[in-house]
């Protein structure tokens, strides 16, 4: 890989992060603490909404989007932060937090070794 190619995949991960961090919250009604939505969660499209790029057979007919009811109650619990419990020393939040830390030094690494 070429000096161009890193600095234009760097500046392409700093722009996608500018680009993320300048997006502002709609505003709108937002569910009442103590409502079905607020613990179930909301889909993104409201149902009979045409999902593109779903349909990579050929001769597909359209996938469209369900509504609410229609989805298994353990979906709505994907979107949830996994929770790991801290153990103390060479418990499972350790471990998980080690092998973060050293995947991000593997990266750092990579990136500025070949520069």
């Amino acid at each position: 890989m070429s000096l161009l190619a890193l600095r234009c995949a760097s500046s392409q991960r700093t722009l996608s992060v500018r680009l993320v961090r300048n997006y502002a919250e709609k505003s709108g009604k937002k569910p009442a603490e103590g409502s079905d939505a607020v613990a179930r969660g909301i889909s993104s499209c409201p149902a009979g909404t045409i999902l593109t790029g779903l349909n990579y057979l050929k001769d597909q007919p359209p996938v469209l989007a369900m509504a609410d009811e229609d989805y298994p109650s353990w979906l709505w619990d994907l979107t949830k932060p996994k929770t790991v419990e801290d153990n103390g020393p060479g418990g499972a939040g350790e471990k998980r937090r080690l092998r973060k830390e050293h995947r991000q030094h593997l990266k750092d690494k990579n990136l500025y070794g070949s520069i």
